[in-house]
């Protein structure tokens, strides 16, 4: 009797410290996923990697730059966005290096292509590039700063139009002022090997002689004026830039 005593004694505590054990199991168990579930975050509340920080990391961009430069431009296209006041913001070398990143001729397909960076309006990269000479492409950029929607637009227009009629050997002519039109192919302008001083103070002699001729018409001397204005911001410019790069 003592024997069967202390046999079921022993299957009581055994049989209870078991009980307790899958007590404290699943009551662990229970708390786990409790807690799990509490922290689970919605999907769309994820914090995610930028499409454009993406899709430069995917191509290794970043690599080309900086530190500090990496640091800025990955800042900066955190919104997926590159706004005038953030180009602004940056050194025309600067400006110069976003470009590269965020103008690409990788063959994309239309996932790559959807990820491509929003360039807000106001944001002229493209400038950057215009011809092969940094010194005239740095002056425009910056003059395009300068000026607001309406007068950046005569300006772009007419410095396309003026480069294309320069690379034909054609006539230094406005705009307006023609009746063919004088096509050329923009990528040509990388490799034009001309004095772009003189380029622009041909622009403003041509338009103010005809601005000074007596038999223009006063509504077309308004236009040449116009342009005058804006090319002679841009040859102020274009001398700063030449000012800096000989002082450097």
């Amino acid at each position: 009797m003592e024997i069967s005593s202390n046999n079921n004694s022993i299957y009581s505590t055994v049989s209870s410290a078991q009980t307790t054990t899958t007590q404290n199991t699943n009551s662990s168990f229970d708390t786990l996923v409790n807690t799990q579930e509490q922290e689970t975050i919605p999907i769309s509340k994820m914090p995610r990697t930028p499409k454009i920080v993406e899709f430069l990391d995917r191509y290794n961009k970043f690599s080309t730059l900086s530190p500090t430069d990496e640091k800025i431009f990955r800042e900066i296209l955190s919104d997926n966005k590159l706004t005038k006041e953030e180009s602004d913001s940056l050194s025309y070398e600067q400006v110069e290096r976003i470009s590269d990143l965020l103008t690409t001729n990788l063959p994309l397909s239309k996932e790559e292509f959807d990820a491509m960076p929003i360039v807000q309006m106001g944001v002229d990269l493209i400038a950057t590039r215009i011809t092969g000479n940094r010194q005239f492409n740095e002056a425009f950029y910056n003059t395009l700063k300068e000026l607001d929607l309406e007068k950046k637009h005569i300006l772009e227009s007419e410095v396309h139009n003026n480069l294309g009629q320069l690379l034909l050997g054609k006539k230094l002519e406005a705009t307006f002022s023609y009746g063919d039109s004088y096509l050329a192919n923009p990528w040509e302008y990388q490799n034009m090997n001309t004095d772009f001083g003189k380029f622009i103070k041909d622009v403003i002699n041509h338009h103010e002689s005809m601005i000074a001729n007596p038999i223009v018409a006063d509504t077309l001397k308004k236009q040449y004026q116009n342009i005058v204005d804006v090319y002679k911001i841009l040859e102020k410019n274009y001398n700063q830039v030449l000012n800096k790069t000989k002082y450097a």
